[in-house]
């Protein structure tokens, strides 16, 4: 094997990459180095394993909310921002590459608009830097479910994707046990009550988080086939359960009712639906606290004022919709269509919220309705698609609820449906699966396999029904008969 030198020109450019490599090391700040360090060999491994680092990536994404603590900050990103902005642009590089096998999966058309809506929304907005961090939430959700219903292609790969984001969510929930027994609660005193925060620095982050997990956990409950894996998970079903009811987040505690409720009529399961309910209903007729908490659903109906009294309800929600629609109605005609930008909703609640204000303006108040956030950023086209993306779930889900061939496809088809009328709902009452991104992650994510799913039928339908012969070329060998 003889080695070829290289010419005078190569060993030119090679020498003077090496010279700015080694001054760019030494002039930049040690954290951008270490940045460098870190994102030039992950960023390989994506491109290079891509279903190996989907997975780290959904675990990862669960673990690095606990770590919200660690005072990293550089280019004003914490550690969270940082981490999601990285995988945000490496998944719009990858979809980007592989476009021709995403456009495949259903609700691309929707996805499309929705992207380009988004794109003229940051570019209309007036802070680059936070227009940048709202951008990567919205996005990167959606790019890693068209990544995973590419990738996931067996039903053994969709599962191993499941057991590793229940496998990190179980890291989540034993930090969640360690705080409820240590006390944590007695320092959280918030509306009332003492809460459990858990490893989270935001109660709702926590509390959806949780949301989620039991859900997943149930579904494993409901269609493991070994005895001791289903008690295992029982027990992990109470635990999670007794974490989430210590947040006292009500938009948590209403998602999994609904998740219970639609999971078990989908799987045909009455008998556990009626006790299911009579369970919920016991609860609230015995609970103080779950009576004080839920207060509020009864007085939205009652007698009083309907702008006055009722303006505080659900924390203020009836006041803060009714407010900021009231004020988005009246931005010029392309606001309304396209929207404030992003970051643009808050200045739809300024008004409300400086009623209850003692001071100058300090923080910003959020429209605590998912579909307002969007509707006050990016117009009304993009919250149609993006509505509109969640009932492609949903139809996809029943049919494969109705025709799949595998039972566990059948299954999780069930399962997502139930999921996604969880997020209809919490969506609508709070900040829940698209301003929040690790609950945003898990749901897309599990909508990309269950259009794995979809699609895995679609080519076992397409194997059965034997090639397709084109008209012309039936007519052809009519006339050569």
């Amino acid at each position: 094997m003889t080695l070829t030198l290289p010419s005078r020109l190569e060993a030119s450019l090679g020498a003077l990459l090496l010279v700015l490599l080694t001054g760019t090391v030494l002039l930049i700040p040690w954290k951008a180095t270490l940045a460098a360090v870190v994102a030039i060999p992950a960023a390989t491994v994506f491109f290079a394993r891509p279903r190996e680092a989907l997975l780290a990536v959904f675990a990862m994404r669960i673990v690095v909310d606990l770590f919200h603590w660690v005072p990293m900050n550089m280019g004003g990103l914490n550690l969270l921002e940082g981490f999601g902005g990285g995988v945000a642009a490496l998944a719009a590089a990858l979809f980007y590459l592989e476009l021709r096998r995403v456009e495949k999966t259903p609700g691309f058309l929707a996805l499309a608009v929705y992207l380009g809506v988004l794109v003229i929304a940051a570019a209309r907005s007036g802070e680059v830097r936070d227009a940048a961090e709202i951008l990567a939430k919205y996005i990167s959700p959606l790019l890693l479910m068209f990544l995973v219903a590419s990738y996931m292609e067996t039903t053994s790969l969709r599962k191993r994707f499941l057991w590793v984001v229940t496998g990190a969510g179980l890291i989540s929930l034993s930090v969640s046990l360690y705080h409820l027994l240590s006390g944590q609660m007695t320092q959280h005193f918030r509306q009332g009550y003492f809460r459990l925060v858990g490893g989270y620095a935001n109660l709702h982050n926590h509390a959806l988080f949780l949301l989620v997990l039991n859900s997943l956990i149930f579904f494993w409950v409901m269609t493991l086939k070994k005895p001791w894996q289903r008690a295992l998970m029982l027990g992990l079903q109470g635990a999670g359960l007794l974490c989430m009811y210590n947040t006292y987040v009500r938009t948590a505690m209403t998602g999994f009712a609904v998740f219970v409720l639609v999971f078990l009529w989908l799987e045909k399961r009455y008998e556990l639906v009626g006790m299911a309910f009579v369970v919920g209903v016991a609860l609230l007729l015995t609970n103080d606290s779950l009576q004080e908490r839920f207060s509020d659903v009864v007085a939205v109906f009652g007698e009083g004022d309907s702008l006055g009294s009722k303006r505080t309800l659900g924390s203020g929600r009836f006041g803060i919709w009714s407010t900021s629609f009231s004020e988005f109605m009246k931005q010029s005609p392309t606001d309304i269509v396209l929207g404030l930008g992003l970051g643009g909703h808050y200045e739809m609640t300024d008004m409300y919220a400086d009623l209850y204000r003692s001071k100058e303006k300090s923080e910003n108040l959020d429209s605590h309705n998912d579909y307002l956030s969007l509707l006050y950023q990016l117009g009304p086209i993009a919250l149609v698609c993006y509505v509109g993306l969640q009932a492609t779930v949903v139809r996809v889900g029943w049919r494969l609820h109705k025709t799949a061939t595998e039972l566990w496809t059948r299954q999780w088809a069930r399962y997502m449906v139930a999921l996604t009328c969880v997020t209809f709902v919490t969506n609508f009452l709070s900040n829940s699966f698209i301003q929040r991104v690790t609950v945003a992650w898990l749901f897309w994510g599990g909508v990309g396999v269950l259009f794995a799913c979809w699609r895995q039928e679609q080519a076992l339908k397409q194997r059965q029904d034997g090639p397709v012969v084109p008209l012309a070329q039936l007519r052809e060998a009519v006339k050569a008969g």
